[in-house]
């Protein structure tokens, strides 16, 4: 079974690289030069490949056209994500049920069969995972916003939805890296890049502004590679899972809904 899994940058990724032999991969006759980092490895009987597409929807899209994803069996659209519900916490994996756009223009959801075999791998089950153009900073912010979402993240609703154009059943599974009442500790879009290069200049002038902010990044960080060890061990359970229960044969439906 070929399945594909995206991550949005390579620091969500390295945890669960590192436990298995994955190397840059090439499709075969693929003759676009692509724009995005593409691994592949065998785990078990199954060939993953880890597209990462860049934070924000306008990568995602751009990542998911770079490959041939009807040669995949299923897709997991996952990474780090936000809490927006109190009863998250960090290093929660949570599976959405729908990934919805902030704008609410397009909304699609994960596959029923994948969400429960997320379920019961471990996850917590939510409704939806709000997909946002920009990183949601505050406390404040994330409160407003509760009201719509469990979680809140920059690709999944793009991932999913290109996922459904083409009929791979596709699921939203993410990692919690930050609670619900938690502040960023630095603009995160002045230090890194698209891909999540650190900008060094961008750094040493948050810091140097606000230099009572570096423990608060340290235990971010400390947070964020906490959240993405958990998610590794979830993607391991999970596709183990997957490959002992999955059955379908023909593509299955994938609700899709486009609102304008």
């Amino acid at each position: 079974m070929r399945i594909l899994v995206t991550f949005a940058i390579k620091s969500e990724f390295s945890p669960w690289s590192s436990g298995h032999p994955f190397v840059p991969y090439e499709f075969e006759n693929w003759e676009t030069r692509r724009e995005f980092d593409l691994f592949k490895a065998n785990i078990g009987p199954d060939e993953v490949t880890v597209l990462l597409t860049g934070m924000g929807g306008e990568n995602a899209v751009k990542a998911m056209s770079s490959i041939p994803l009807e040669i995949h069996d299923l897709c997991i659209s996952s990474g780090l994500a936000g809490s927006l519900d109190a009863r998250l916490t960090p290093g929660d994996v949570v599976v959405a049920r729908s990934a919805e756009s902030l704008d609410e223009s397009s909304e699609a959801a994960s596959d029923a069969d994948l969400l429960d075999l997320a379920v019961r791998s471990g996850a917590k089950a939510v409704n939806v995972s709000l997909t946002s153009g920009k990183i949601v900073a505050t406390a404040g912010e994330k409160e407003e916003l509760s009201r719509k979402g469990s979680i809140v993240e920059m690709e999944t609703t793009h991932v999913l939805r290109a996922a459904a154009e083409r009929h791979v059943p596709c699921v939203a599974v993410r990692a919690v890296s930050d609670a619900a009442d938690e502040d960023m500790p630095v603009d995160f879009a002045r230090i890194l890049d698209s891909h999540g290069h650190l900008k060094m200049g961008g750094l040493f002038k948050e810091v140097a502004l606000s230099p009572y902010r570096i423990p608060l990044l340290l235990q971010f960080g400390r947070q964020s590679r906490a959240a993405a060890k958990s998610l590794a061990d979830f993607l391991d359970r999970y596709i183990s899972m997957i490959s002992a229960n999955w059955t379908k044969v023909a593509r299955p439906r994938i609700e899709e809904v486009s609102r304008t």
